[in-house]
């Protein structure tokens, strides 16, 4: 992928919406008259009331105890302007208009992470920089918001190719950092100082978005770089990604310890004082709470630890006090991650086509797609005998598969054989919600409650064309829950896929 082609299909979809949202005429407005020295809190004022919407969330954020200490109800946004300052209503403008535009136009890509982490990563390197002391502390906090702009652009503009992205990350064959050239012929950061230019940003926040042209600027200016980098490194570390970078937590800290010349203990409180900060306002910033909690997995750091459990306990219990269950919370997210998930295997497997890849290959990728992405327990793809008249389970995955492949060796001499091998000859669907339904316990063999003991389960052939190839089987074990409708869409969503790929993989192979 050459990056002007990536750079052009993203031009090509924000012509399509007219204009950014978060760059609207709104920001742009709040920005230049913020920045003239000739402006006083009436034209701010004006202008950030052009935007309705958006004066309405300054002075809900204003009247907050975070802003506002005993100075009564703030009423009008003027006000809010003198009490806040004109760089902060800036700032705050461009937080909330990313947070609305984004968060509400592709919520199904899970693009809530990229947004909280812009959040989290502005409010830190704003705090560092208070602490180390540095000239503009308010452009440390936009550096720190822009820095993962181009990612965000990609999951917005190119969402198909974001998760692809994704998949192939989730797969850790590859560093981001090459799966970023690879598929966009350069790196986000190239995408976000582009976009960023053109949009009339000062240089000295555009080269802080990569180290190269970061070296071009003045200390003053390449510390930005550093607390908007070093923040978002420590998020990753935090929040168990990869950052493409062979980096433990103590290094990284010591390295922004000497460019800041603060101590651990101080970079730690300054980490501690922006989550408490992003989690107080995060419900005025239409964002869940929960969402801020990192995972607790036991990363062998001890300090990493010992800052995550901390982290994880101040925003469980924020939470519960501003009413937000977290048991929805982490519903609605794993209903979208699962979904993405599903796109991602199907992303792949068609990827997989593409590259000509072998049929073992697709079925693989077919049986780990179904187990992964739906609460069947064990799935398994049985190859039928060039006679027709054996079953052989060649993948299998899940709780006990190894007893599963054992027990799908299967002739036809055999009820279940005979069954599993009937359904391949007709090319007939079985699908068995619960086994103890009454109906069910007479027709079904007797061996298949001794031999493969399923709560509920389902069998499909793979055809290819005309030919009888195998058998896709399915289940949960005995004790477990029968299987649902959302179990079997997305069983019947791999196989039908599988179908598709491996015809168009056999017209590959006869050209």
């Amino acid at each position: 992928m050459k990056y002007q082609d990536t750079l052009n299909a993203i031009y090509a979809e924000l012509d399509s919406l007219g204009d950014l949202p978060i760059f609207s005429a709104t920001v742009n407005r709040i920005q230049q008259v913020s920045s003239s020295r000739e402006s006083d809190a009436m034209a701010l004022a004006m202008a950030v009331m052009k935007d309705a919407n958006l004066s309405a969330k300054l002075l809900k954020i204003a009247n907050t105890p975070h802003y506002n200490r005993s100075h009564g109800k703030i009423s009008v946004v003027s006000r809010a302007v003198v009490l806040i300052g004109f760089e902060r209503i800036q700032n705050l403008s461009m937080t909330l208009k990313l947070i609305e535009t984004f968060n509400a136009a592709q919520p199904e890509t899970g693009i809530e992470r990229l947004l909280i982490s812009a959040f989290l990563n502005a409010a830190m390197a704003r705090e560092i920089a208070i602490r180390c002391g540095a000239q503009d502390v308010e452009q440390s906090y936009i550096c720190g918001l822009l820095y993962r702009l181009g990612e965000i652009i990609v999951a917005f503009t190119l969402p198909a190719r974001y998760r692809l992205m994704l998949a192939e990350r989730a797969e850790g064959k590859d560093s981001w950092t090459r799966i970023q050239l690879r598929q966009l012929g350069g790196h986000f950061s190239d995408i976000g100082q582009d976009l960023t230019q053109s949009w009339g940003f000062p240089k000295a926040v555009v080269e802080t978005m990569d180290p190269m042209t970061a070296e071009q600027l003045r200390p003053a200016h390449k510390l930005n770089h550093l607390l908007a980098a070093g923040s978002h490194d420590l998020l990753e570390m935090i929040y168990y990604r990869d950052t493409g970078r062979e980096l433990d937590y103590s290094r990284r800290i010591k390295q922004v310890s000497a460019a800041t010349g603060l101590t651990q203990e101080q970079l730690e409180e300054a980490i501690n004082a922006s989550f408490r900060q992003v989690c107080d306002l995060s419900v005025d910033y239409g964002l869940n709470p929960h969402t801020l909690k990192p995972p607790f997995r036991g990363s062998g750091n001890s300090d990493l630890d010992e800052l995550s459990r901390k982290l994880a306990f101040y925003i469980s219990t924020r939470a519960e006090q501003f009413g937000v269950p977290e048991a929805e919370a982490q519903g609605a997210s794993q209903a979208i991650n699962q979904s993405q998930l599903q796109l991602d295997y199907l992303d792949k497997m068609n990827r997989l086509v593409g590259e000509a890849a072998t049929s073992s290959k697709l079925v693989d990728t077919t049986v780990e797609a179904i187990e992964r992405c739906s609460s069947l327990e064990r799935v398994a793809f049985c190859l039928l005998s060039r006679d027709g008249k054996q079953l052989s389970a060649r993948v299998t995955r899940g709780e006990a598969s190894e007893e599963l492949a054992s027990a799908l060796q299967l002739t036809c001499k055999e009820p279940l054989g005979q069954l599993f091998i009937r359904l391949v000859e007709q090319d007939s669907t079985l699908l068995v919600p619960d086994c103890n339904e009454k109906g069910w316990v007479e027709r079904l063999p007797p061996e298949l409650g001794r031999i493969l003991a399923p709560a509920g389960f389902v069998a499909a052939p793979l055809r290819v064309g005309a030919r009888a190839v195998g058998l896709f089987y399915a289940d949960n074990r005995v004790g477990g829950a029968p299987l649902d409708d959302a179990a079997f869409r997305i069983f019947n969503q791999f196989l039908v896929q599988a179908r598709l790929a491996l015809e168009l993989h056999q017209r590959g192979s006869r050209k």
